[in-house]
């Protein structure tokens, strides 16, 4: 008989009744998460064969405790329906001493506000967390590491390691972990440049890894919730933001599978991904990494397992009502488009409006401070550029069916499919075959400028952003 649970990530639930409404531009639609939420709960709800829901971290915007009160009280609907909710909590669910807005106000843990920058004396500790989300898989866990992870039975002969990877677990001797930066006021390490320390410590990976091996000494499979990817989403990833994956990720990932542990479900990224990769020892392991429910796609994984055999297939929140309208996916996708686009007009026009922008989409906006010129030209160019400006500029022709695709359009299209997982621009497109014959026209005029960074094989590059092979909507394979 097959055992059947379905997967959600990064809520990111904000009470926008109780804080007001978000004027911010956001990836997250923060204004509408809830109502997101009630639909993708009804859809869960409406399954008469699917008892188990897992959310797999970054449950509320920021930690405010209107928005957990209220959230746990939407929860309890799936529990009052005999259905079980399973979750483990991360970075934005609760007040962080390192949020940069905090640290360029001179704030302190307790000297609270909310994101839009009024006072709000009830935003949440972390080690409020564990009662606020006690019955949520805490309460009846096989075991438990530290209050915040935890190994759940799922049901007969399969588990769930819930694992919490926040950096309150890290301790100083941890691989990574910076001896010369204080913790915070939840007790967390900073990496250098004031980062939570998100990962395992020492002590947390040998639990995990004798909870591996129990459940496989018991006739059992196994397999992992945390909220940092284990693997790339993308091959960019890490080098616009290593900081944003599991961390020790490069040794994690020769280890958990060396143990046994043949998928690990992640959220935190936004993006719809299914990775694998093969230690060097010859195991393999899947990285299912799930986007954001509050932003486009709005994606649930739906996982049934049996015989030994793991199916996985996405779903999406098709209708929500929010304010009294019908609103959909067109709703998402024109959010995120319109944040894209925006992006690329501020780079041109409004260079302060585009750092904000980027933090939006989740870019590191530290990064951009000296290169305001090169932004504006950058971002002139893409307002009014072509596949076929580039073209004739580069002096290398292209498919005409290809000529008149909006640089600006592309580039919004291109992430918005790397977000959703539908990379369509294969080499054999029009499109893909323009961008290969431009990557490498240009690799042959500056390749040698690029040696040693990620740009370094331009066309390969290109082909990794525009064309992914590989099902990131649907899987299947042995635990």
């Amino acid at each position: 008989m097959a055992s059947n649970f379905c997967l959600i990530t990064d809520t990111h639930y904000y009470n926008a009744q109780a804080l007001g409404l978000r004027t911010d531009r956001q990836q997250k639609t923060l204004n509408e998460s809830g109502a997101i939420l009630d639909a993708a709960l009804d859809i869960f709800i409406g399954r008469k064969d699917c008892d188990v829901l897992l959310i797999a971290g970054d449950v509320s915007c920021n930690g405010e405790r209107e928005s957990h009160e209220e959230l746990i009280n939407k929860l309890r609907r799936v529990q009052a329906a005999g259905k079980r909710v399973l979750l483990i909590t991360s970075t934005h669910d609760f007040e962080q001493q390192s949020n940069a807005r905090r640290l360029a106000q001179g704030q302190k843990i307790g000297e609270a506000h909310t994101v839009t920058g009024e006072f709000n004396p009830g935003m949440t500790l972390r080690d409020e967390l564990p009662v606020l989300y006690h019955e949520f898989g805490f309460s009846d866990a096989l075991s438990v590491f530290d209050e915040l992870s935890y190994c759940a039975q799922i049901a007969p002969g399969l588990r769930a390691l819930m694992l919490n990877d926040d950096g309150g677990h890290y301790h100083a001797q941890t691989p990574g972990a910076p001896t010369d930066k204080p913790r915070d006021d939840n007790g967390i390490q900073l990496t250098a440049d004031g980062h939570l320390l998100c990962g395992y410590s020492a002590e947390q990976l040998d639990w995990i890894l004798g909870q591996i091996e129990q459940a496989h000494r018991d006739g059992e499979a196994i397999f992992a919730v945390t909220h940092h990817p284990l693997l790339p989403p993308f091959p960019l990833y890490p080098t616009i933001s290593k900081r944003d994956m599991l961390g020790d990720y490069e040794r994690l990932r020769e280890i958990l599978p060396d143990a046994g542990l043949r998928v690990i479900f992640t959220g935190h990224t936004h993006v719809h991904n299914i990775g694998h990769y093969t230690s060097a020892a010859g195991n393999s392991i899947t990285d299912i990494n799930t986007a954001a429910l509050c932003g486009y796609p709005a994606p649930l994984r739906f996982c049934s397992y049996e015989d030994g055999v793991l199916d996985v297939h996405t779903e999406c929140v098709e209708r929500f009502v929010y304010d009294g309208k019908e609103l959909g996916l067109d709703f998402l996708r024109d959010e995120f488009d319109r944040l894209l686009n925006d992006v690329i007009y501020s780079a041109a026009h409004d260079f302060d409006g585009f750092v904000s922008a980027c933090r939006g989409l989740g870019l590191p906006p530290e990064k951009l401070g000296g290169h305001r010129l090169l932004v504006k030209a950058a971002g002139l160019f893409l307002e009014k550029a072509t596949l076929g400006t580039l073209s004739r500029l580069l002096l290398c022709p292209i498919p005409k069916e290809a000529r008149k695709v909006r640089l600006g359009g592309l580039i919004t299209e291109a992430l918005r499919n790397i977000f959703a997982g539908t990379e369509k621009y294969s080499p054999e497109t029009p499109v893909g075959a323009a961008a290969q014959r431009l990557a490498g026209r240009l690799q042959k005029l500056i390749g040698k400028h690029l040696k040693g960074t990620i740009a370094e094989d331009l066309p390969a590059l290109f082909a990794s952003l525009l064309y992914d092979d590989s099902p990131d909507w649907a899987w299947s394979g042995r635990l």
